[in-house]
């Protein structure tokens, strides 16, 4: 249904004469949300008995209650896109009950797509005719968590079909405050890679998303997502799917906080890895900051990652892709880092996706343009 609509609303975004469309994140045929053409949001909500309510999306919108007791407030124009918004009363946040919930901010929360214009958002819509792949909930075993835990797997569309070939593996991590099913839902990861792979600009690959919170067993306060990955998944990975399960058919990427993490595997395991994407996050070198102290002190470079970037020329040779993207609207920062690793001999491709920030948009152009350039 979720993706229905998005067709739905890309169908009713090409006709002049409607002024608003429903967000297609709403549950059913709930009208609301709306977006308007300008990018603002209605939000109507039914609560006779509520005092006051508020529409949280970025900043607090009061909303106005009519004598049926309907609440309605129109947001500032939003930039296109996916964005998560909650509702307030007497000091307690709740979701919206018009439309679905997803895992974000840390907890099931409410979200309103903008729409771009249909032609923008082609590559992460589901078309006709074209090979789907399967997106599976597997349950695995970690020994280092010392728990039973659960990761999505995307297996491309013919992987039944052909018991004989095996396919190169790309790990995919959420940010900060979601989980191992966003970039599913929120994300369109296997609707990306299935228009892809249908239009010859990708090739078939296998995703495996996993949480990034880990934590030794019985220690909750330690963090064990890089073991984890290394001891558990992957190993679980080979031995379950059919993969090429060597570093030339590895990849690692992930945005914001999982952008940090795909580094740390990327770079820290120079074995198991040679395909890397950060989206929306920074190689951190020495002290964090915009600009990273760390980048133009050459012996913390150097020594960074057990020395990775220490002789270009190898990393260079041994490394097929570093990958650097992030919004328009996150600022240049990104930009500056990708400049650095050049300035240091470190070859890099840096993308930015057009007017968007930190969300989910950013995220599904970056994955578009990263897989593109995958296992060739």
């Amino acid at each position: 249904m979720r993706r229905l609509t998005i067709l739905l609303c890309a169908v009713l975004w090409s006709g002049a004469a409607l002024a608003q469309t429903p967000s297609p994140t709403n549950l059913g045929r709930n009208p609301y949300p709306q977006v308007g053409k300008d990018g603002r949001v209605t939000f109507r909500v039914s609560a006779p008995d509520a005092p006051a309510l508020t529409v949280n999306l970025g900043k607090d919108y009061p909303m106005t209650k009519d004598d049926k007791g309907v609440w309605t407030a129109t947001t500032d124009p939003q930039v296109e896109g996916f964005h998560y918004y909650s509702l307030k009363a007497g000091g307690l946040s709740f979701n919206d009950p018009n439309v679905h919930s997803f895992f974000g901010t840390g907890r099931w929360a409410s979200a309103v797509e903008v729409p771009e214009a249909p032609a923008g958002a082609a590559f992460y819509t589901p078309r006709r005719g074209v090979p789907q792949g399967a997106v599976r909930s597997v349950r695995y075993w970690s020994g280092v968590c010392g728990q039973w835990r659960r990761m999505y797997v995307y297996t491309p569309a013919g992987y039944e079909q052909d018991a004989s070939r095996r396919y190169p593996v790309l790990y995919l991590q959420h940010g900060g405050g979601e989980d191992e099913s966003g970039w599913i839902y929120q994300g369109f990861a296997d609707v990306i890679l299935d228009n892809l792979v249908a239009e010859g600009k990708a090739e078939p690959m296998i995703i495996v998303m996993v949480s990034g919170v880990a934590h030794p067993a019985g220690d909750p306060a330690a963090d064990a997502f890089d073991r984890m990955v290394v001891e558990d998944v992957i190993p679980f990975v080979d031995a379950r799917y059919r993969t090429l399960a060597d570093r030339d058919h590895r990849a690692v990427a992930g945005l914001s906080w999982g952008a940090k993490q795909a580094y740390d595997l990327g770079l820290g395991y120079r074995d198991l890895f040679s395909w890397i994407g950060g989206f929306s996050g920074i190689i951190v070198i020495g002290e964090f900051r915009v600009r990273p102290a760390g980048y133009e002190d050459p012996e913390k470079f150097a020594a960074a990652y057990d020395g990775v970037f220490a002789d270009p020329k190898w990393f260079n040779e041994h490394y097929h892709l570093l990958f650097v993207a992030n919004g328009e609207a996150e600022g240049s920062h990104l930009k500056g880092m990708s400049e650095l690793l050049t300035q240091r001999g470190i070859d890099n491709v840096f993308y930015q996706s057009p007017r968007t920030a930190h969300e989910w948009l950013t995220w599904r152009r970056c994955l578009y343009q990263f897989a593109q350039r995958l296992f060739k």
